[in-house]
């Protein structure tokens, strides 16, 4: 007998005897507010309450629950050995209005970002960074453009060649209205920059996510593993508004 088919032989042996235990299903039991949702790896398993304790092979699973005007609880649950259960609480922080707010008066769309409307966030941030960066180059601009002219007029004021005068005039007005323009530039960008924030502050006050009413039938698993499939089973998820 060669050395491969003796080990294959000996490996079922051991199995048959008892010597080597087949990988058992670890219980993982989730409790916590009524409405949570429950997903694990990313792939959604219920509202709490569950029907039981979830059968999860051995390994590391990435535990995520949501429930609408909540922060979301987020956790790394690891099964060790076989029969190793866990339980885990989840307790869920309120989002608040008032954190909303202050967030986005300090940076339009910060807000939305803590109430996880992160597409509306990165919009107003990126509305409030091009209000600002338009801003600061008109400032510069205008700036420039001040000296310039401040040191026209002056050259102007010196002259006592009429061509030379005119010329020196003629290149002050039109750095002057160079700077005008500039300025123009800048007070776009702070107004730009004030809408963001304005803007911001209302979707807050008018969109702030709220909790939900109604009935869910999500899938459940059972002896759940990473290649398992959901079996539907109907599950009542009592969600409340504030």
């Amino acid at each position: 007998m060669n050395p491969k088919s003796l080990l294959f032989a000996l490996c079922l042996f051991c199995t048959a005897t008892g010597w080597i235990a087949t990988a058992e299903a670890a219980p993982l039991q989730i409790t916590g507010p009524e409405g949570v949702e429950v997903l694990i790896d990313g792939r959604p398993i219920g509202f709490l309450p569950l029907d039981g304790p979830l059968d999860l092979q051995p390994g590391e699973y990435e535990l995520r629950c949501e429930l609408p005007g909540h922060q979301p609880y987020e956790s790394k649950v690891k099964l060790l050995a076989d029969g190793d259960g866990k339980w885990i609480e989840v307790r869920l922080m309120p989002l608040k209005r008032r954190t909303a707010l202050l967030g986005n008066v300090l940076f339009a769309g910060l807000g939305q970002h803590y109430t996880g409307q992160n597409l509306r966030g990165w919009a107003y941030n990126a509305l409030e960074v091009g209000g600002l960066l338009t801003a600061v180059a008109g400032e510069l601009s205008r700036s420039n453009h001040r000296k310039d002219y401040l040191l026209l007029m002056e050259q102007y004021g010196l002259q006592i060649n009429p061509d030379q005068a005119a010329n020196y005039r003629s290149q002050a007005m039109a750095s002057y209205a160079d700077m005008e323009d500039a300025e123009t530039l800048r007070d776009t960008g702070l107004w730009i920059t004030g809408g963001a924030i304005l803007l911001s502050l209302l979707d807050t006050m008018t969109l702030f996510p709220g909790i939900e009413a109604g009935v869910g039938q999500p899938p459940q698993w059972s002896n759940l593993d990473r290649g398992g499939s959901p079996d539907p089973s109907l599950h009542l998820g009592w969600k409340t508004r504030f």
